[in-house]
């Protein structure tokens, strides 16, 4: 199924650089992909009232999150909407039960999922075939210009955990399949009380937990591994979006076997922007829905809360 989208903001640079790739090889038509005019955002109003869009990208800064889903909603627009969907849980429970309500679908941008190396991990543990998890942790940072004056940096975006805390928190609240249980963190803040870096723990229950970092002030990197109770498992490389090119999974067992499972690269926006057509048509369950998009909002808004003593 090809949709015709419209775009909230066509210079955002997650637009241009993934985005927009992703729609032309999923074989879609971007129709619309208005800027604002200084503090303007008539624009998008304008946008959503072409009848000639079926869908809208939204990647405005994620104080606009919910205000502008909830605009396409109203003008029947299924929305794609950058992480984090909302910056509370009462605003995505709220987003969901108006697109419920409007025969619409709205999904989190989290491509992560749609990678076949991901999906492999996933099916791992699900399997059983690694044994049970008990530890995971990830990592993503990168040393940002602190005076550039970027959105991320102040209210509008609200801090690291909230930029990229979905790519080490995420993986294994899809492992666990559950709510968390208990968090705790740390966080050195700006002055105007953003986290520039966040440390962490989330215990899903079960013996199972999962520690990450996130960091604007930190060299770049991003990590990700898994113990198990019969396994060491290693992701070779960065972890999101996941690599281009073949790459495999790195299974260490219990009895110092190790094994090398091949997986196929890909693009995994180009797999979010085709699994998000799939569930538009009906042909598809949703991979990251409603349940996931608000269990992972409480666990930011629980660790945004233990970070802040």
């Amino acid at each position: 199924m090809s949709l015709r989208w419209g775009v909230f903001g066509g210079s955002s640079r997650i637009f241009r650089k993934s985005l927009e790739p992703a729609f032309i090889e999923a074989g879609h038509v971007v129709v619309d992909a208005p800027s604002r005019q200084g503090d303007s955002l008539a624009a998008y109003d304008e946008m959503l009232a072409r009848p000639d869009i079926d869908a809208v990208y939204n990647p405005l800064p994620n104080h606009l999150h919910a205000e502008w889903t909830h605009r396409a909603l109203d003008a029947g627009k299924h929305v794609l909407c950058e992480k984090p969907l909302t910056l509370s849980v009462a605003d995505s429970e709220s987003v969901f039960a108006h697109a419920e309500a409007a025969g619409r679908v709205v999904l989190e941008a989290y491509m992560w999922p749609h990678h076949p190396r991901a999906r492999r991990l996933l099916e791992l543990v699900r399997s059983g075939d690694v044994g049970a998890p008990q530890w995971g942790r990830a990592q993503f940072s990168w040393p940002m210009d602190l005076s550039s004056g970027d959105h991320r940096l102040d209210y509008r975006g609200a801090g690291a955990l909230f930029d990229v805390g979905i790519y080490c928190i995420a993986p294994f609240m899809l492992m666990a399949r559950r709510d968390a249980s208990v968090v705790s963190a740390n966080a050195v803040r700006n002055m105007a009380g953003v986290d520039l870096t966040m440390t962490g723990f989330v215990d899903w229950g079960g013996g199972f937990g999962s520690s990450f970092h996130v960091s604007f002030d930190a060299p770049s990197a991003r990590s990700m591994a898994l113990v198990t109770s019969e396994a060491q498992v290693q992701l070779p490389g960065w972890h999101a979006p996941g690599p281009d090119e073949p790459s495999d999974i790195v299974v260490e067992r219990r009895d110092g076997s190790v094994e090398h499972i091949e997986c196929a690269g890909g693009q995994a926006y180009t797999g979010l922007v085709e699994h998000f057509a799939h569930v538009v048509s009906g042909d598809a369950q949703p991979v990251f829905g409603r349940i996931e998009s608000v269990r992972l909002a409480n666990v930011l808004q629980q660790l945004h809360v233990a970070s802040a003593h």
